[in-house]
């Protein structure tokens, strides 16, 4: 080995051995954080002026408020439209049609992203409603509201310009007929973030907006946490949801024997629950 790959390596070690000393306390899975999270962690340090990891760990044990904000810090946010499309080719043939079919004309369908990041996933279902579902359904109605506590992530979200790779999904049609080039990336047309209603949510302190039909919640709780901590934030989004209502995961999550009296399968291979409250 190197010189350079062994320092890497080593680095990798010493990281790890942060993770396993601050996460299992406060409930957080350290498997499945990457170097991404290093990074910010290290940004961090600096700006506390600590001397490396295990200082850190110290710090996070004397403040409760530092520590409180430590999955925030640890999370990695990838994101893009459409992302994993098989799922969106199934809300857009079967779920959306079925549930505007079905839904009261009398309120909107209300859709809930927790953990939105810069808002890709929200877009994807107003692109999604605006070109499958209304044409067909005039008259049904839509509220998209996209939560994150990433101030930084909601305002990219509102601006609406993204770099290409995160277009990389987007149906050429839709591509031309929402998108416009500007500054090397591409702008998002104001209908369809008209909308989306971005605000800021701390899942951890903060109460659930209620009487949602459909939550996304997709690389956030049931990948980052276990154990209690995990089992209260399945309860309170399964609260958030209306009996039969659909909770939408991320490809690689599913839904732990923990969980199992809050939501069942509707589709399993595209992790799609109901909620059984």
């Amino acid at each position: 080995m190197t010189g350079y790959y062994f320092l890497l390596a080593s680095r990798e070690l010493i990281f790890d051995e942060f993770l396993k000393r601050v996460c299992p306390p406060r409930e957080l899975n350290w498997r499945k954080y990457r170097r991404a999270s290093r990074r910010s962690v290290l940004s961090r340090i600096y700006q506390l002026g600590l001397r490396g990891f295990f200082e850190y760990a110290d710090y996070l044990d004397a403040n409760p408020l530092e520590a409180a904000f430590l999955p925030n810090l640890l999370k990695v946010t990838v994101s893009r439209f459409f992302r994993e499309t098989e799922l969106w080719d199934h809300l857009a043939a079967d779920i959306l049609p079925a549930m505007a079919a079905a839904h009261p004309a009398s309120r909107p369908l209300q859709v809930l992203h927790i953990g939105c990041c810069n808002g890709e996933e929200p877009y994807s279902v107003s692109l999604l409603w605006k070109n499958e579902i209304e044409p067909v359904f005039p008259g049904a109605r839509i509220s998209i509201t996209a939560m994150d506590i990433d101030q930084t992530c909601l305002d990219r979200a509102r601006q609406g310009w993204y770099p290409r790779k995160t277009l990389r999904e987007v149906p050429v049609e839709l591509q031309k007929k929402w998108f416009e080039p500007e500054d090397g990336g591409w702008r998002l047309d104001e209908e369809i973030r008209s909308m989306v209603n971005f605000t800021k949510l701390d899942l951890l302190k903060d109460h659930l907006p209620g009487q949602q039909d459909m939550v996304f919640c997709r690389y956030l709780v049931f990948t980052y946490f276990q154990g209690k901590r995990r089992r209260e934030m399945a309860r309170k989004i399964s609260e958030c949801i209306n009996p039969g209502g659909l909770l939408i995961l991320g490809r690689k999550e599913s839904i732990g024997s923990q969980e199992q009296d809050l939501f069942t399968a509707v589709h399993q291979n595209l992790k799609i629950y109901k909620n059984e409250r």
